[in-house]
C-alpha cells in the first residue's frame, strides 16, 4: 500500500500515485474504471528520477510540477517543467526540459508498463487471473500495449509522443541536445473499437472555475478557510463524477470506489439535493434502472431491491465476482424511496416516472427486507460476502455487549430510521398522485414503526438507543454513533432527541472532531480502526442534520463547526473518508486513518450539507443586486 497517495481524475480515468505523483508500485497506476491499464509510468533524467521542487494540483485533473536534476544541491543543471492533465480519454503529459549548466547531451526516459489488472486483483482478491498475455508493439512516435480479456473485450493503452522517441523494450527514450526541448506524451485508454480522443483542459478548468463561482454566489462564509472548504466540496463532487446512461454519477471514493454504489450515492444525493439537484436525480434514475427483478443467491438480488455496488472489471464480467451488480445491502432500498420522495417534492413528475420502482422497493421492505416478519428491516450476515450489510460493513463492527459477533436476522438502528423516512416519503408520493387513502395507510405504517422502534431499541440506562437487535431479538447494548446518525431520519420521538444528542456529545463518543463510531469504554474500541472508534465525517454530519431537524441548533452548530475545522486543518481543505478517534488537542489536526479514501463522496457532500448550520453563513451580495 502507498504510504501517501495522490490522485488525478476526470470521468472514469484516474491516476493513482505515491506522494510524489510517481507510478511505480503497490496500487499505483493509470486506471479506467475497474481496470488498471498502466502499472508503471516513471520519468528519469540521465538514469535518475528528477527531484521535484514544486508540485501543485491546479485542478483535480491537472498537476503542475517544476523539477530539477537529481541531487540538485545549490545549482540546478537541468530543469524540468511538467503539466499532467487527465481527460475523458486518457492523459496528456507535457514537459519542457531546459539545460542551464554544461553543454553535453542528456538522456530522458519514460519507463512505462501495462498489466491490465482488475481492481479487485490490485486489492488482493483471492483467485486472481494473474499475469496476462500482453502484446507490446512499438511504432513511430510511441508504443501500444494490447490485451484481450477472457470475455473477449480488447483493451489497449496507446502511448504517443512528440518528438518521436526510441522504444528500448522498457522505456521511451530521447537524447536531448538542445538547450530547451519541449515534449508531449499522450496516453489513451481504449476498449473495443474505440479511437483516441483528446481533451480540452482549458474548457475543463473553466468549468471548475464556474462551479466555484456559483457556490460563492449562493453562500459566502465569513471565514475564508470555511469558504475554501465549501468550494472544495463542490469541486470534489464534480471530480468524483463519471458518465453513465443516466448522467454524471458520483463515485464513492478514490482510488478503490470509482463505481456506482447504492447506499453511498443516495446519502450523497440526500445531502446535496438542494445544491446539486441534477446529481440527486441521476442517482435516483440510475439505481431505479438497476433495481432487482429476480432472485439470485450469488448476487443476493431480490425483486425490488436496490443494488449495493456495480463493477465492470474483467473478474466481474466473467462471473468471478458477484458485483454485476451486487445487492448485499439492507439499507439502500429504503434510502431509495426516501430519496425519490424528497426529490418529488420539487420535481413532481418523478413520482409518476419512477412509480414502478419505488413501489417495488416498498414491497421489498415489507417482504424480503423483513425475513422474520417482525416489522423491522434486517440482514443476515453472509460469511462468504459482506458480513454486515449496512454502512458499518466491516466484519467486526456489529456485536453484543459481551463482544460476540451478531448472527441471524439482524436489525440495525439506522436502517429502521431509513424505513420510517421511506414510509413517510411513500405517503407524500401517493399524495402527489392524488391517492390520499393509500397515503394515509403509509402514514399509519410509519407511525406504528416509530412506536415499535422505541419500544424495542430504547436503552433507558444510557438514555440512548441500542445499536440494533440481534437475531434472537436481544438488544445490542453497545454505545455507538448510529443512534445519533438516526436522528436525521425523524424516527426518534421528539421527547428523546435531546437525550440522544447529549449522549453523542458526551466524553465516550465525542472526540472534539466528530462522533466516534464506538464509545471509548466499549469492547473492541480502537481509535485507529475502520468502524470501532474512528470518526466518519458523513456519520457525524448525519447526526448534525438530525439535531438541526429536532431544533437542537446549538448542538448542530457545534458538530458542523468541528467538521469544518477538521477539513480546514487539512492542506487541501478536504475531509477524508474517516480519521482516527483520538481526542482533539489544541493546535493538533485530526490523526489520519492510513487507508482512507481521499477524496471520498460522502465527505465531499458534508460541507455543502452543513454550511447553513454554522450560523455564520450569509447570502453572497453582488453589485447587480
Amino acid at each position: 500500500m502507498l504510504s501517501t497517495r495522490t490522485v488525478l481524475k476526470e470521468n472514469d480515468i484516474y491516476l493513482v500515485a505515491d506522494g510524489g505523483y510517481r507510478i511505480s508500485g503497490a496500487e499505483a497506476g493509470v486506471y479506467r474504471r475497474d481496470t488498471r491499464f498502466l502499472s508503471r509510468y516513471v520519468w528519469t533524467l540521465d538514469g535518475h528520477a528528477p527531484q521535484p521542487l514544486l508540485q501543485q494540483e491546479r485542478y483535480p485533473f491537472w498537476l503542475h510540477e517544476q523539477a530539477a536534476n537529481a541531487e540538485v544541491g545549490y545549482t540546478m543543471r537541468v530543469g524540468v517543467g511538467r503539466d499532467v492533465q487527465v481527460h475523458a480519454g486518457g492523459l496528456r503529459d507535457r514537459l519542457t526540459v531546459t539545460r542551464y549548466v554544461g553543454d553535453g547531451p542528456h538522456t530522458l526516459a519514460l519507463e512505462v508498463t501495462a498489466d491490465f489488472a482488475d481492481m479487485f486483483e490490485v486489492r488482493g482478491w483471492p483467485g486472481a487471473i494473474g499475469p496476462r498475455d500482453i502484446h507490446v508493439e512499438a511504432h513511430p512516435g510511441g508504443v501500444t500495449f494490447a490485451y484481450t480479456a477472457q470475455d473477449g473485450l480488447r483493451c489497449r493503452a496507446e502511448v504517443q509522443a512528440s518528438p518521436a522517441p526510441v522504444w528500448t523494450g522498457a522505456a521511451l527514450e530521447w537524447i536531448l541536445t538542445d538547450a530547451v526541448t519541449e515534449l508531449t506524451v499522450d496516453v489513451f485508454l481504449l476498449q473495443g473499437d474505440e479511437l483516441p480522443v483528446g481533451g480540452d483542459p482549458q474548457a475543463l478548468a473553466a468549468e471548475y472555475d464556474d462551479l466555484k463561482a456559483r457556490v460563492r454566489d449562493r453562500v459566502t462564509l465569513p471565514d475564508p478557510r470555511d469558504q475554501q472548504v465549501l468550494e472544495q466540496s463542490a469541486v470534489d463532487l464534480r471530480s468524483l463524477s463519471f458518465h453513465t446512461s443516466s448522467g454524471p454519477f458520483p463515485a464513492a471514493g478514490l482510488p478503490w470506489f470509482v463505481a456506482p454504489f447504492g447506499r453511498d450515492s443516495m446519502i450523497i444525493a440526500l445531502m446535496v439535493k438542494d445544491h446539486l439537484p441534477d446529481v440527486a436525480l441521476t442517482v435516483a434514475r440510475f439505481l431505479a434502472a438497476h433495481q432487482g427483478r429476480t432472485y439470485d443467491p450469488q448476487t443476493l438480488e431480490q425483486p425490488g431491491k436496490i443494488p449495493h455496488e456495480l463493477r465492470v472489471g474483467e473478474l466481474t464480467r466473467t462471473g468471478q465476482t458477484p458485483h454485476r451488480p451486487y445487492y448485499a445491502t439492507a439499507d439502500a432500498t429504503p434510502l431509495f424511496v426516501w430519496l425519490v420522495g424528497e426529490l418529488a417534492g420539487v420535481h413532481p413528475a418523478l413520482a409518476h416516472e419512477l412509480r414502478p420502482h419505488w413501489e417495488a422497493a416498498l414491497q421489498w421492505c415489507l417482504t424480503d427486507g423483513d425475513p422474520d416478519g417482525d416489522g423491522f428491516i434486517e440482514y443476515t450476515p453472509d460469511p462468504g460476502g459482506i458480513t454486515n450489510a449496512v454502512w458499518k460493513d466491516s466484519g467486526d463492527s456489529t456485536f453484543t455487549h459481551g463482544g460476540v459477533d451478531v448472527s441471524g436476522h439482524v436489525a440495525v438502528i439506522e436502517v429502521q430510521g431509513y424505513a420510517y423516512a421511506a414510509y413517510r416519503s411513500a405517503a407524500a408520493l401517493y399524495r402527489h398522485l392524488g391517492e390520499d387513502e393509500t397515503a394515509r395507510t403509509w402514514e399509519q405504517r410509519a407511525a406504528q414503526l416509530r412506536v415499535r422502534f422505541h419500544e424495542a431499541f430504547w436503552w433507558p440506562e444510557r438514555t440512548y438507543y441500542v445499536h440494533g437487535l440481534n437475531g434472537d431479538k436481544a438488544p445490542l447494548q453497545v454505545l455507538v454513533s448510529n443512534p445519533a446518525h438516526t436522528l436525521w431520519t425523524g424516527i426518534i420521538p421528539p421527547e428523546h432527541a435531546a437525550q440522544v444528542a447529549r449522549t453523542a456529545l458526551g466524553p465516550e463518543l465525542w472526540s472534539g472532531w466528530g462522533i466516534r463510531t464506538l464509545g471509548s469504554t466499549e469492547p473492541r474500541f480502537n481509535p485507529v480502526s475502520y468502524h470501532n472508534g474512528s470518526v466518519w465525517p458523513h456519520d457525524t454530519a448525519a447526526a448534525a442534520l438530525g439535531m438541526h431537524r429536532y431544533g437542537l441548533h446549538a448542538e448542530a452548530a457545534q458538530v458542523a463547526r468541528a467538521l469544518f475545522d477538521a477539513a480546514g486543518a487539512a492542506p487541501d481543505r478536504r475531509l477524508s473518508e474517516l480519521f482516527a478517534g483520538f481526542i482533539r488537542e489544541p493546535g493538533v489536526p485530526p490523526v489520519p486513518y492510513p487507508a482512507a479514501c481521499h477524496p471520498q463522496g460522502w465527505d465531499a457532500a458534508v460541507p455543502l450539507a452543513l454550511a447553513a448550520l454554522l450560523h455564520a453563513a450569509t447570502p453572497a451580495v453582488h453589485a447587480r443586486r
